[in-house]
């Protein structure tokens, strides 16, 4: 259902039209007004059309003549010597929270009933204090609902937007030719600024990406969306080279997010023929490589480059290194260095790489499931400050036939 925005009204649009009266009305007649309309608050006072003040029921009944024989005292003289004459007054364009802002100033204890509404020195009319509130009340409703309905509509949309964002995530295991790749991602929103992919490079070759936008929310998750859709766009056009692909996908961003979001990317292209894997990075946090025959965990620190989003036409450098049987690569946000404990304090480097030399041989997804229950028993809860990231690609060094 479409809502129409709330108009706040304006005070001539609550204002009770009345005819004024002379300074020179005898009190008693005014009474005899008041008495005739039990609803009427108050009357202007005015003398050739230019307002001069105002009488209300309150002051005139409970002030003037509530004390004895105040009715054979004032009851002959003229109106004028009852007037109020500095009482509140407003313009008929004011909106009705204006106004009673304004009434507070002047009287923060609400003693006036009912104020006139005064244009180039003539009165239109008279608004009750309980009317505006009232009014005020009604438009808060309104307002009330419509925010209702458009949080109900942005909720749906934006889970509607997640959804399309996690389609077009690819399977989180993957076996291809003597790789084995296993990835997950936590988003800490609903629309996430990380992603992950993978592309076939060329005959054994196989191609990872993981990448974590500034940020997230709905803009972070429309750059990840731009920045996937440009990579296949690359691929298609046959580009498969980590620096080429990270180039165009620079110049995609930039023209994206203009800016006011970066991307940082890995790329890691595995072959399995020349048993390395090479790299380029934008920005993002060193891998590390687990090298089975010594053992031993390395964080590439080789070769790093500008964020994507950040310069036209920026260039990247790769590097090669070897990738045999047995090999272990580590992708990763730095969501998960930067998960925090009760205390504040991050989880870190030195824990990430502790409990890499320790499980990093295992099956990618049974590995992964225990970094992320050990990082949750970390942080003591359930969700993460920031998206977190990882993927595992493990080569057994076979080559299909």
């Amino acid at each position: 259902m479409e809502h129409s925005p709330t108009v706040i009204p304006q005070v001539r649009e609550i204002m009770r039209e009345t005819g004024d009266i002379s300074p020179f009305t005898p009190v008693k007649e005014v009474v005899d007004l008041f008495q005739k309309d039990q609803s009427l608050l108050a009357l202007p006072i005015a003398e050739k059309g230019n307002f001069l003040g105002l009488i209300s029921r309150k002051k005139l009944f409970f002030q003037h003549l509530a004390r004895p024989f105040a009715m054979e005292l004032y009851g002959k003289r003229p109106i004028e010597e009852l007037m109020e004459p500095d009482g509140v007054t407003m313009t008929p364009d004011l909106d009705v929270n204006t106004a009673l802002a304004r009434l507070l100033e002047i009287d923060p204890g609400l003693d006036t009933d009912a104020f006139p509404v005064v244009a180039e020195q003539s009165c239109l009319g008279i608004v009750s204090v309980s009317g505006l509130i009232m009014r005020i009340s009604e438009c808060q409703a309104l307002l009330l609902e419509t925010l209702h309905c458009l949080s109900a509509r942005i909720r749906e949309e934006v889970a509607k937007a997640s959804k399309i964002q996690q389609d077009l995530l690819p399977p989180s295991e993957l076996t291809y030719g003597g790789i084995t790749v296993g990835a997950e991602i936590r988003n800490s929103s609903e629309i996430g600024g990380d992603f992950y992919d993978y592309f076939a490079a060329g005959e054994n070759r196989l191609g990872l990406v993981v990448a974590d936008v500034s940020g997230h929310g709905v803009q972070s998750g429309m750059v990840t969306t731009a920045a996937k859709a440009s990579l296949h766009t690359l691929i298609d056009q046959d580009i498969r080279t980590p620096a080429a692909l990270l180039q165009g996908m620079n110049n995609a961003i930039l023209a994206t997010a203009r800016q006011t979001l970066l991307m940082t990317c890995l790329i890691a292209v595995i072959d399995l023929e020349k048993e390395e894997v090479l790299l380029a990075n934008a920005g993002h946090n060193f891998p590390y490589l687990y090298r089975k025959a010594t053992a031993s965990l390395e964080m590439i620190e080789e070769i790093t480059g500008y964020p994507l989003g950040f310069e036209q036409d920026c260039r990247y450098r790769e590097f090669s290194t070897r990738f045999v049987a047995g090999d272990r690569l580590f992708l990763y946000t730095d969501g998960i260095l930067e998960c925090t404990d009760k205390g504040g304090e991050e989880f870190g480097y030195d824990r990430l790489e502790t409990f890499l030399k320790e499980n990093i041989h295992q099956d990618p997804k049974v590995a992964e499931r225990l970094l992320l229950e050990t990082a949750t028993r970390f942080t003591g809860g359930e969700a993460f400050e920031d998206d977190v990231t990882l993927l595992i690609a493990a080569s057994d060094g076979e080559i299909p036939l």
